[in-house]
């Protein structure tokens, strides 16, 4: 093989090798109505890892986890009651970057009723849309909880509330890195020209 055809062949391998992204943190606020698990997870049938519990409505819990490049996954919440219904939820959420994005399309989450699902059985069934009459953060009996976004509204599984569990889910996606595909399309230029090459040199 002549020295220009072996490095045409390296230069092509070499950009059709993924390129390594920086790390994704995703970080949450967030509490419940009376106590609760969060858990991410790559399948929605799964509950997943757990990242943070809480059993205290008025103690905003935090938590803080890295996301790895491709995966998409879901932030599972788990509400439970313990002095009676509802199984309210309230949070907010942040990603680090732009490699992953949320349902709505951003790096930022709060609880609603759009980009969220409940239902009152287990994660991976068949879902509802959370029910948010009671307002956004700020609103009584719970008042402010400050380091939660104030657009964030309590949601569970309907007006009355359920004695129980409510599990809700919502969405995180990896985006592609228009680096990859620019390198990707530079590696099977180089491998097509190095084809027609060695055609010509026959």
């Amino acid at each position: 093989m002549k020295p220009i055809n072996k490095l045409i062949t390296i230069l092509a391998f070499s950009a059709l090798l993924p390129i390594s992204a920086s790390a994704t943190t995703l970080s949450g606020n967030l509490t419940a109505d009376d106590a609760f698990t969060a858990y991410l997870s790559t399948d929605d049938s799964v509950a997943g890892t757990p990242l943070v519990s809480g059993s205290s409505w008025p103690s905003v819990q935090s938590f803080s986890t890295t996301l790895t490049s491709g995966n998409t996954y879901y932030l599972h919440i788990a509400a439970k009651d313990v002095f009676g219904a509802p199984s309210a939820f309230l949070g907010s959420f942040s990603l680090s970057d732009t490699n992953f994005t949320f349902g709505n399309g951003t790096q930022t989450l709060a609880s609603n009723s759009i980009d969220w699902e409940v239902n009152a059985t287990g994660f991976g069934l068949a879902y509802n849309t959370p029910y948010d009459g009671f307002g956004a953060n700020g609103v009584g009996p719970w008042g402010t909880m400050s380091s939660i976004a104030p657009d964030a509204r309590w949601i569970w599984t309907g007006p009355s509330g359920t004695v129980g569990e409510a599990y809700f889910t919502t969405t995180i996606t990896a985006v592609p890195e228009p680096e990859s595909y620019a390198m990707l399309l530079a590696g099977l230029g180089l491998l097509g020209f190095m084809t027609r090459d060695r055609k010509e040199n026959a």
